[in-house]
């Protein structure tokens, strides 16, 4: 999802800065799962869960949407502790 690439990059030129971030959802209704992997899942990539909860906040996300975004939390964590093997496996078992 475009959206969530920029969001994303945003965010990581600003924790450059040594910037904290703030994303606020005020005024949306819904949001999407794949918005909240390209742009918040992705940083556990690169940032470890004590940075992000150090210097990431996310404001006014109804309670549907905060459930959703624990979910990618946590598959988010749990593929890039395991991303190698996980890409393996998938490799090996899914045709090209």
């Amino acid at each position: 999802m475009r959206q969530g690439d920029q969001i994303y990059g945003m965010i990581v030129e600003q924790f450059k800065k040594k910037e904290k971030v703030t994303i606020d959802f005020e005024g949306l209704k819904t949001v999407l799962s794949t918005f909240l992997n390209n742009a918040i899942g992705t940083l556990y990539k690169d940032y470890s869960s004590e940075f992000l909860n150090e210097n990431l906040k996310v404001v006014n996300l109804c309670q549907d949407d905060l459930f959703i975004l624990k979910r990618v939390i946590k598959r988010a964590k749990d593929f890039y502790a395991n991303e190698k093997i996980i890409t393996k496996v998938l490799n090996e078992e899914l045709p090209e």
